[in-house]
């Protein structure tokens, strides 16, 4: 099946205050008789008028020769409120927005900008660990979709992506992004706009290019001997220890109570695969 060729038989433009259209009707002959869904596929296919959209296309095959097919387009720009030019008015087609803010914290931390671990002169650690402001970047992306699947957004609340993800261009590593609580705007309907049904949802990425890892100084009260768990004693003492002696990060200490701490990471957030278009 293939068209032959197209003929525009006429082409008109209307405006009034709520819609701007322009209509066209075309001659297909195609090379099998009947073929009306090869000769609208070939008008479909034709350029369409800067933001423009097509909003009807129709088909008739011609009696007295049926490899001929008359097919009448419409483009309109649809009055839709807060739809752009150029906006899809499927709202399911329309790409996602961005925003972005900073989600501002105070975190205690146990080792400063310099490496400066925080501990008194006599190398024990404070009370109460000193806190200082952290910040991370928080993406806010909002889409429409035909539904909204709670049950698997929250599977995946709180993981960090496990595969590299774009969005609006700017690809971020994996393990870099924060999965927080997808929110959909009236949850329990759907929203109608020109005879579409769907969901607008909002999802919150927290972005951190240490990939949401937690560090704290390797310190205790303990270490291993020979495989058993022994109180380490105080230098040429047999008294036990009043603050956490550094250790080298498999349950030895170290010589010196001054010597640096290895430093211990935890993985708070699982990895997932998300499964989310977010263009």
């Amino acid at each position: 099946m293939a068209v032959i060729q197209t003929r525009l038989i006429e082409r008109s433009k209307s405006d009034d205050m709520n819609v701007s259209s322009i209509r066209a009707n075309y001659l297909v002959e195609c090379s099998v008789p009947m073929d009306e869904a090869g000769a609208k596929a070939a008008i479909a296919a034709k350029p369409v008028p800067t933001n423009y959209w097509i909003w009807k296309l129709e088909s008739k095959s011609r009696k007295e020769n049926p490899l001929w097919v008359d097919v009448d387009v419409e483009y309109q720009i649809p009055n839709i409120p807060g739809l752009a030019p150029g906006d899809d008015p499927n709202p399911l087609l329309r790409a996602s927005t961005l925003s972005s803010s900073y989600d501002e914290s105070m975190d205690a931390y146990f080792q400063d900008s310099d490496g400066k671990f925080v501990i008194n002169s006599a190398n024990d650690r404070f009370e109460n660990f000193p806190l200082r402001r952290n910040g991370n970047l928080l993406l806010q992306i909002t889409k429409n979709f035909a539904s909204f699947p709670a049950v698997a957004y929250d599977q995946i609340k709180f993981t960090r992506n496990q595969s590299a993800v774009t969005i609006k261009g700017t690809t971020y590593a994996a393990g870099t992004l924060l999965f927080l609580p997808a929110t959909v705007v009236e949850a329990n309907e759907t929203h109608p706009e020109n005879n579409y049904h769907f969901f607008v949802t909002t999802f919150r990425l927290l972005a951190d290019h240490e990939k949401h890892l937690h560090k704290i100084d390797d310190r205790g009260y303990n270490e291993y001997v020979n495989g058993e768990l022994k109180p380490i004693l105080a230098t040429g003492s047999a008294t036990p220890l009043t603050s956490p002696w550094p250790l080298n990060g498999a349950g030895k200490k170290k010589p010196l109570p001054s010597d640096a701490p290895e430093i211990i990471i935890f993985t708070p957030y699982a990895l997932a695969e998300w499964g989310i278009d977010f263009s």
